[in-house]
């Protein structure tokens, strides 16, 4: 088994992941390919230490970007890759059950006929909680990258970043994660790392399973719950949104995309005139959402005509946070 995970300036979250990691029980054959995205903290000492006590396998990849991390490892080890072997795509905020791969091995072996697994994520909440978020519990999934569902098939989308495996026949095919998706080291990008990479292969047929005891922690950090970064997160996951429904498209859905990002945000400005106080937050990251949608389409339109093109409009807003949430 062979799984792969990226960082970037992650030691604290990092050494939390690594030191759970010793608890898990490994398959017979596991390494974990850990790809240093230019760290300026002390990742890579972390890494060295941790290599004496794990089968570490350590990269550099200097050209900022998570997906061209994973694809720096592919192209590393594509070769001697065997077609049936799960490929475990992970992050370096996750802790694991120690029952984590073996669940996955497991679920790989006994569904042959399925190429993606996705496994449970759970919250791993910072000291005060999330209760002030209450009205935001609709899109925990997406702020938090938590899933669980019953065990059984799913669409491959339905499989997430921190938890989830591919089978080594598919990469062997050629399959690729997208650089213009996912952290970057920018405040403003696509989000959607693995999700375009998991549409493409819904759209060509491949089926997954969802291993519901296979299960990892998402740390959230307490950062992550401030309102800047949460309207942050809301306009990336809909800037993602609107480049992935609007790639290979000519104006016409263009235009359907704008009118229904219009549309969307006409309702949230209607719904203000009567929210009560406690429903602004969930206003405002509609808003968000919808906006970033429309830039999202509007980019990926623009991109397919020109290679260059500007920041979003609407991207002043990330200028007011300086922690960046790369996941």
């Amino acid at each position: 088994m062979i799984v792969i995970l990226s960082t970037l300036n992650g030691e604290s979250r990092l050494c939390s992941m690594l030191e759970e990691m010793l608890s898990v029980r490994l398959p017979a054959g596991t390494k974990f390919h850990v790809v240093d995205n230019g760290s300026e903290d002390g990742t890579l000492e972390l890494l060295a230490a941790y290599a004496e006590k794990l089968p570490l396998v350590i990269y550099n990849q200097p050209v900022r970007g998570k997906n061209h991390c994973l694809n720096l490892v592919l192209a590393s080890i594509s070769d001697t890759l065997d077609p049936e072997e799960m490929v475990v795509l992970t992050d370096d905020d996750i802790l694991p059950c120690p029952e984590w791969l073996e669940e996955l091995e497991a679920a790989g072996k006994a569904h042959p006929d399925c190429d993606v697994l996705g496994g449970r994520i759970l919250p791993h909440w910072p000291s005060r909680g999330a209760g002030q978020l209450g009205p935001l519990q609709r899109y925990f999934g997406v702020l938090f990258s938590i899933t669980s569902t019953q065990e059984g098939p799913i669409r491959c989308d339905a499989a997430w970043g921190p938890n989830m495996a591919v089978r080594g026949r598919v990469f062997k095919a050629g399959y690729r994660f997208d650089p213009h998706f996912g952290p970057n080291g920018q405040m403003v990008y696509p989000m959607g790392s693995e999700t375009e990479l998991m549409e493409r292969l819904d759209a060509a047929g491949y089926c997954a399973w969802f291993a519901e005891r296979a299960c990892v922690r998402h740390i959230i950090r307490a950062a992550q719950l401030d309102t800047i970064n949460i309207i942050q997160r809301a306009f990336r996951h809909g800037y993602g949104v609107g480049r992935r429904r609007q790639r290979h498209r000519g104006f016409t859905r263009l235009a359907s995309l704008q009118f229904n990002a219009m549309r969307a945000l006409m309702l949230v400005h209607l719904r203000r005139l009567v929210s009560p106080p406690h429903q602004m937050l969930l206003d405002e990251y509609e808003e968000a959402w919808a906006r970033g949608f429309a830039d999202g389409a509007k980019s990926e339109y623009v991109a397919a005509r020109q290679p260059a093109q500007g920041a979003s409009a609407y991207s002043g807003l990330f200028e007011a946070s300086h922690d960046p949430l790369n996941h």
